[in-house]
């Protein structure tokens, strides 16, 4: 009994460790490293067609469109990711280069980020009739 029950305790520790270590963004970033061009290139135009036409003609599905836009931003994200890796291999003459392309996947996430809160809030006024106290 001692030998399962040690056991289980260093399981348990393991999966808290791992929980841990990783955060929303790294789920998303490591997601988005696994998907092939093509994924992440429909993901950006077809969510951004969807949220620019959503947003333009139901205004009051604004937290949809939020929505799509936050899928567009991941995808953007990743096609960015993948150019910086491209970069970065081409070693010193694609540092300034590198350098925007860090700087856009700042601007991205922050974006999508928004984009992601706004369409929670969003979504649950909506679906709470507002945010009549």
């Amino acid at each position: 009994m001692i030998d399962s029950d040690t056991n289980i305790r260093q399981a348990d520790l393991q999966s808290t460790d791992l929980q841990t270590s990783e955060n929303v963004f790294q789920v998303l970033a490591n997601n988005a490293r696994n998907r092939t061009l093509g994924e992440l290139r429909t993901t950006a135009v077809g969510c951004g067609i969807n949220a620019a036409f959503i947003w333009w003609r139901y205004p009051s599905f604004s937290w949809l469109a939020a929505g799509f836009a936050a899928c567009a931003a991941y995808a953007v994200w990743g096609l960015l990711d993948r150019s910086l890796l491209d970069a970065e291999e081409h070693g010193f003459v694609a540092r300034g280069r590198a350098e925007l392309l860090l700087k856009a996947q700042r601007v991205v996430a922050a974006a999508g980020s928004g984009a992601a809160f706004w369409a929670l809030f969003r979504f649950m006024a909506a679906a709470l009739g507002g945010w009549q106290h």
